[in-house]
């Protein structure tokens, strides 16, 4: 595996380079450990952008937020080989971070089931009164759940874990690390 020593000056670690090719797993526990070294880990874990009262269905960063973002966005870029160059152009590291993992990552099923559980339980806040600030909402919800791949009986079987109660946890958790393809 190979290292960018530009960025192993700029966060005082060696962070692999990815190529499509290895562990992509092991390559994400490297960059998000580069990435809470900087402290700004939290740009992959959520999108900083927020809903203004201005204009409800454009996301916006604060300056702060934006400092951090550009952070981790460069963290990642800088731990990828030459073969994504131009990929990722005037994308946030929260979309960066979700593009990589759509492309080489796998969805496990727990991962899936607790989306779909996120957005069974969303609901209209009672304040909200013309739609557009939880039609934002949902949409982002609904857009992390990525069903490439899935038939209409692993979507059922998912629906069937998610709608599980407590008392069979242990089922869920039987198949909380089964890629979500997989469920039958």
């Amino acid at each position: 595996m190979s290292y960018n020593d530009n960025e192993t000056m700029a966060t005082g670690m060696r962070v692999p380079i990815w190529d499509g090719s290895g562990n992509f797993n092991a390559w994400t526990d490297k960059v998000m450990t580069a990435l809470q070294d900087k402290g700004c880990a939290i740009a992959v874990v959520r999108d900083l952008r927020r809903v203004t009262a201005d204009e409800p269905l454009k996301r916006i960063f604060s300056a702060a937020d934006y400092k951090t973002d550009g952070q981790a966005a460069s963290v990642i870029k800088n731990a990828l080989s030459d073969i994504h160059d131009g990929q990722f152009t005037d994308m946030t590291a929260f979309e960066i971070w979700a593009e990589l993992k759509k492309l080489y990552g796998t969805q496990s099923a727990d991962d899936l089931v607790n989306k779909i559980i996120d957005l069974f339980n969303f609901r209209m806040a009672p304040d909200d009164m013309d739609g557009r600030r939880f039609l934002v909402q949902f949409n982002f919800l609904q857009k992390k759940i990525d069903l490439t791949g899935l038939s209409c009986d692993n979507l059922i079987n998912l629906i069937l874990l998610a709608s599980l109660n407590k008392h069979y946890e242990p089922v869920r958790t039987e198949f909380s690390k089964t890629p979500a393809a997989q469920i039958s």
